[in-house]
């Protein structure tokens, strides 16, 4: 089983350790169920991790206690101690208030506006001093609005849809014909999934990044059966590369598929990517820089893929 990312186990730690002192004690094993924590990570993370975690001046009288475990033993319990601040509601910014209630406003749309999250983003607003709609007004674009239901539309009445698409792995735009089986929505975007005539066969389109689009009259017979939709649905033939995150790019394993990850005892992590193009990898090594190491591929990409990439974009400045 592939170890759980830093981001992954830094928001279980925060849930959990107010969980765990609340109850007085808990066991190792039930802690790890509740909270999907591996228990081998579970016990490393509170012995190596939270016991060193603490106020400051961070001398052993401010660091986090953390008692009952057995280093050499599977299970037990666990208690923590001198963490009251966990206990405590935490303090948020002003600019991270303001984050919470444009993210929840943004989810109005599809809840009673007068239920809990209307309440409970009035009041922060209010604790705030601002006024929704007045002061704070949120936008969630209009591209993807402008082509949900006529997409949604065609896919009900098995309608052929022609569309002008800019492609991200390329870089470029096409012009395909698709026939749509589902539209939804995944991380805050729209998709759709169907079939390209041009690809000959089953693809994702994401919706905002459609120009244009037109419903036409020929009808297509539906699959017998379509898989999940996802945004990104690997191909068989895609190469897979082997790429060697430095411990502070650890945010390109969340926000890019990944088949698998394995953390290496210098905190580095070795990261196994699907690559649906060589110039969405290309972009992605940019932006990791001399944090990332191309380790192998296949089938093999140059190892230089970044710098050849880097001249290419200079040569256009000069």
């Amino acid at each position: 089983m592939s170890r759980l990312s830093a981001r992954d186990r830094l928001v279980r730690m925060l849930e959990l350790v107010p969980w765990i002192m609340s109850q007085g004690r808990a066991e190792l094993r039930e802690v790890s169920h509740r909270f999907d924590y591996p228990e081998a990570e579970l016990r490393e993370d509170l012995v190596k991790v939270l016991f060193v975690v603490g106020l400051h001046p961070f001398t052993p009288d401010e660091l986090i206690d953390v008692m009952g475990l057995d280093e050499e033993q599977s299970g037990g319990w666990v208690a923590i101690a001198n963490a009251a601040y966990f206990s405590r509601p935490l303090r948020i910014a002003p600019g991270q208030a303001l984050g919470l209630i444009g993210a929840g406003e943004a989810l109005l749309s599809e809840a009673d506006a007068d239920g809990p999250l209307s309440r409970g983003l009035a009041k922060l607003a209010d604790g705030l001093g601002v006024s929704v709609g007045k002061d704070l007004a949120v936008s969630l674009g209009e591209s993807a609005g402008e082509w949900v239901e006529p997409l949604l539309g065609a896919a009900a009445d098995r309608r052929h849809v022609w569309i002008r698409y800019f492609s991200y792995g390329r870089g470029r735009e096409s012009e395909r014909v698709i026939h749509p089986h589902r539209v939804f929505s995944e991380s805050g975007n729209w998709y759709v999934q169907g079939h390209c005539q041009q690809a000959d066969g089953v693809r994702v389109f994401r919706i905002d990044r459609i120009r244009s689009l037109q419903v036409l009259e020929a009808v297509f017979e539906p699959p017998d059966e379509t898989r999940p939709p996802s945004a990104f649905q690997a191909r068989p033939g895609d190469p897979r590369v082997v790429l060697r995150l430095a411990p502070g790019a650890s945010w390109a394993i969340e926000k890019h598929p990944t088949d698998d990850q394995v953390a290496l005892d210098s905190g580095e992590i070795d990261a196994t990517m699907p690559v649906s193009h060589i110039s969405w990898l290309e972009r992605l090594l940019l932006q990791l820089g001399p944090q990332a190491q191309l380790q192998r591929a296949d089938p093999p990409v140059a190892v230089d893929q970044a710098r050849k990439a880097a001249q290419r974009v200079l040569a256009r400045y000069q």
